[in-house]
Parts: structure tokens; C-alpha cells; sequence
């Protein structure tokens, strides 16, 4: 009996890291695509996949063997996770950021490690390429005046909407809306 049950227990292991193992795609500093390459991706929350891709990017080739990739030697990767494509691009070649919205401005996220753990939102300008680093602190992990005043500096409309409180900054999904009202005001 133990040893039917350690049998089943590998080969229910087995089928579960195959399972998770997906396409990914890569886009290499020299605007080359390399679609060789596996990803474990069976990520439920957003927050441990960031902490898991920011600093290196490690995939599989069809060998099995693993490469690692830093973000100065990529601009972005992308593959599949619950359904949805994930992007990740490399911000000033120093950590890759989650791509939560892209227009005429791209808003990505990153997490700040330490002693706890900080959310940072990431603003990149098509103009200028002028970035701009929004940490969200404190309890309910929202994005301040102050910090939106010192990153935003370009469009009074907007700094007039957060202080009158038309705009709420509220979660990711408040995050998203301030880069659209951004985007559409200013640029």
C-alpha cells in the first residue's frame, strides 16, 4: 500500500509541473522574438508573480534545461496565466514590471522588497520617455497626493481632479483610471 501510494503521489507530481509549464514569449534587446522557451506559470495572485519575474526571467528550453535572463538583456516577455496574456517589460534595464495598462502611456507595476513589501507604480511617457515611480504605502496601499503631485507635475487638470477628489485613487483599478484620465487631459 505505501508504495502504491508514493507511486501515485509521482506521477499526480508529474502531471501537475507539466501542466504549468507554458509558451512564452521573448523580446530580446535587438527587437528578436524567441519563442523556443517554457515558463512555469500557474500563478493565482499577481503580486507573487511579480516577485517571482522582476529580477530574472527563468524558462526552459524543450531539453528541459533552464536559462535565465536579466532585465538589461530583454525589452519584454509575455505568455499565458489563468486565461489572460501577462507583459512584462524591463524598466531602465534594473527589474521587470507587470504591464497593466498601455496607450499613448504605459503603467506597469513592480514591487519594492524589504522590509515590507511596497507596491510601485510605474509611468513611462512617450514624449520624453520620462519615467515616473509612484510607490503606494502605508495600510490600505494607495498612491497619495503628495506622491502624485511630486510624479505628475505636467497637468495641472489632473493634480485639480485628485485634490478635489474627483478622481479616486483606490486599488490597481483606481491606479489604471488616474493614467487614463492622464493620458487623455495631457497628452
Amino acid at each position: 500500500m505505501r508504495n502504491f501510494c508514493l507511486i501515485l503521489f509521482v506521477i499526480l507530481s508529474s502531471f501537475d509541473s507539466i501542466a504549468q509549464k507554458v509558451n512564452i514569449e521573448i523580446i530580446t534587446k535587438n527587437n528578436d522574438t524567441i519563442k523556443d522557451y517554457k515558463i512555469n506559470a500557474d500563478y493565482s495572485f499577481d503580486n507573487s508573480m511579480i516577485l517571482d519575474l522582476q529580477s530574472k526571467l527563468k524558462v526552459y528550453d524543450s531539453a528541459g534545461k533552464k536559462k535565465e535572463f536579466l532585465p538589461n538583456e530583454l525589452k519584454s516577455f509575455s505568455f499565458m496565466n489563468a486565461g489572460k496574456r501577462v507583459e512584462f517589460i524591463s524598466i531602465e534595464n534594473n527589474v521587470f514590471g507587470l504591464l497593466l495598462y498601455s496607450n499613448k502611456l504605459k503603467l506597469l507595476k513592480a514591487i519594492q522588497a524589504g522590509y515590507s513589501k511596497v507596491n510601485v507604480f510605474i509611468v513611462i511617457r512617450p514624449n520624453n520617455g520620462k519615467i515616473s515611480y509612484m510607490e503606494a504605502m502605508g495600510l490600505s496601499r494607495l498612491i497619495s497626493k503628495k506622491v502624485i503631485t511630486r510624479e505628475i507635475t505636467d497637468c495641472p487638470t489632473i493634480l485639480e481632479k485628485v485634490e478635489n477628489k474627483v478622481l479616486k485613487i483606490s486599488g490597481v483599478e483606481g491606479v489604471i483610471e488616474l493614467i487614463k484620465a492622464y493620458e487623455s487631459d495631457c497628452f
